[in-house]
This record gives C-alpha cells, sequence and structure tokens, in this order.
C-alpha cells in the first residue's frame, strides 16, 4: 500500500501496521522506531501513533518558510481542529509525507482506548512548540534572538521532553503490570528528568545549525556548564532504567540512554557540532546491548 492509498482512507488501529506508516516512522525515527519494535502490543499502538502526532506538530513548528501566523495558528487548532487537507507549508520528503498524513492520524486517534492520555500529552507538547515559534518569530542568521534563559530552558525541555517521559511512564504502568520496582510517584520526576536530558543532547548537537538561524538556545559562555546538568540528568535516565521489570521495556528505555551517552561523547569531542551524529552501526550495536542486558 502507498502512502498516497494510506493518506485517502480513514486510518484505524489496523492501518497503523501498514507499510506505508511504518516506512514513515523508520523514516522521521530512526531510534525510537526501534524502540517500538520491543514493546509490548498493547502499547505499540497507543506510543506509535503518540509519537507520530507530537512529530507531526514539531514539523508544523519547524517549517520556516511558512509564515509564523500560519504555523501558530495550525499549533493552536490542535488536536481538535486541522484542515482536512493538510497545507502547503513548503515542505518536502518525508516532512511532507507526514503532514499528508496528519489527518489520518486524528482519525486514528479517535479510535484508541487511551485517546485521553495522548491528547493531555500532546496539548503540553504543543505548548513547548507554540513557545519556541513564538519566541523566535523575529530570529534572523543577522539579528538573532536572545538566548533562552536558564528557567526558560527549563520550561522548554520540559514542555516538549519531560513531559513525554511522564506519559511513556503513565502509559506503561496502566498497561504493564509489575512494571516497575518503584512506584509511579518515584518514578515520574526520573522519567521526567530523563526526556529532559534527552532533549538538552538534541540542543547542544545543534545548536551551531541552530545558531546560524538565529536561533540560540544555550550560548557559548553556558556550554561546558550545560554539558556537565545533561550528564547529571542522565544519572535519572540510569536509574529508571534500572528500575524497569520486562526486559522488552528496559531494552528500549536503554537503547536512547546508550544513544544519548554516544552522542554526547561525539558532543564533546566536536563542540562546534560537526560530525555528531551516531553510525548507523552503532545504533544497532546498541539495540542489540539493550536488548541482551
Amino acid at each position: 500500500m502507498s502512502l498516497k492509498e494510506t493518506a485517502s482512507r480513514p486510518l484505524t488501529t489496523t492501518v497503523l501496521d501498514t507499510y506505508a506508516f511504518e516506512a514513515l516512522l523508520k523514516k522521521v525515527a530512526r531510534s525510537f522506531q526501534l524502540s517500538l519494535r520491543v514493546l509490548p502490543a498493547s502499547l505499540r499502538p497507543a506510543l506509535s501513533l503518540a509519537y507520530m502526532l507530537a512529530r507531526a506538530s514539531d514539523t508544523i513548528a519547524d517549517a520556516s518558510s511558512a509564515p509564523d501566523f500560519q504555523r501558530i495558528a495550525l499549533l493552536r487548532g490542535l488536536p481538535d481542529l486541522f484542515p482536512e487537507k493538510s497545507p502547503d507549508l513548503g515542505l518536502s520528503g518525508s516532512d511532507r509525507e507526514l503532514l499528508l498524513l496528519t489527518p489520518r492520524l486524528l482519525e486514528a486517534l479517535n479510535t484508541l482506548p487511551d485517546r485521553s492520555e495522548i491528547v493531555d500529552a500532546w496539548r503540553i507538547i504543543l505548548q513547548g512548540q507554540i513557545f519556541d515559534v513564538e519566541r523566535f518569530a523575529a530570529s534572523k542568521p543577522e539579528l538573532p534572538s536572545p538566548p533562552l534563559s536558564p528557567e526558560e530552558l527549563e520550561e522548554y525541555t520540559y514542555l516538549v521532553a519531560g513531559s513525554v517521559g511522564e506519559f511513556w511512564t503513565r502509559l506503561c504502568f496502566k498497561h504493564v503490570p509489575d512494571y516497575s520496582t518503584k512506584p509511579l510517584e518515584e518514578m515520574l520526576p526520573l522519567a521526567r528528568r530523563y526526556g529532559q536530558a534527552l532533549q538538552l543532547i538534541n540542543i547542544l548537537r545543534d545548536r551551531r545549525s541552530d545558531a546560524d538561524a538565529g536561533r540560540i538556545y544555550i550560548p557559548d559562555e553556558r556550554f561546558y556548564i550545560a554539558m556537565q546538568h545533561v550528564a547529571e540528568l542522565l544519572q535519572s535516565g540510569t536509574e529508571y532504567t534500572a528500575a524497569i521489570q520486562p526486559r522488552a521495556l528496559r531494552a528500549a528505555s536503554a537503547l536512547p540512554l546508550d544513544l544519548a551517552k554516544q552522542t554526547l561523547n561525539l558532543i564533546a569531542q566536536h563542540p562546534l557540532g560537526a560530525g555528531v551524529k551516531v553510525p548507523r552501526w552503532q545504533v544497532w550495536l546498541a539495540f542489540a546491548k539493550a536488548f541482551c542486558r
């Protein structure tokens, strides 16, 4: 089934398993798609759909060729309002494919028993994405916006990533008996800090290209402080992963942790951002190591 055929028909939870959806997920989420492979069937539809919805709104937020007001209006309408025909935001490749599929993803959302949890989490993520567009609306390479303050960075990384860790954790506790050796109230702050660590690593990795576009999340004078902070936050990821009891779910949490540590080492070696990408063979090796723990 082609993506065009998938986008032209109602999307149900069954369609989430079609080749087109899986192929697109593989394009836009290399390591996350590997984690999904080992999840229990009861978790996979909700988590994969939640990821794709958040990725779709992130694609809208990042569509810099589209006017700011158009992107903000689309983001503010979600998840309740979205054009039946996806708007043209000047996107291409997998980003365009994802935007075309968004109306069908929203239809699928209404078929899932975990819809309320997904919507609640997505609304928080959307707050962060809207903040990002509005905060850097006037940014230009020749006239960059002021960098985020430490407080703004903390809030932003919670909205777009720390909240995701909390969502993942709540869903796992809901669906998986004996998910963790720790109670939910102890796992949630660990999940929040783990998610923030992953987002900060992305920011550190991309900080030069972002700065070239006038978007400064972490200024040069805070680079090494941020590196130390990320290393500390990743300790929460280690503690979180160690508490997970089902082997497959522990592997799903261990994989991004291992890749994050490798990426952080690459950033330390290349502070200007050149060559900061974990090779594909190391991604597969990390996957094998995570599952064999």
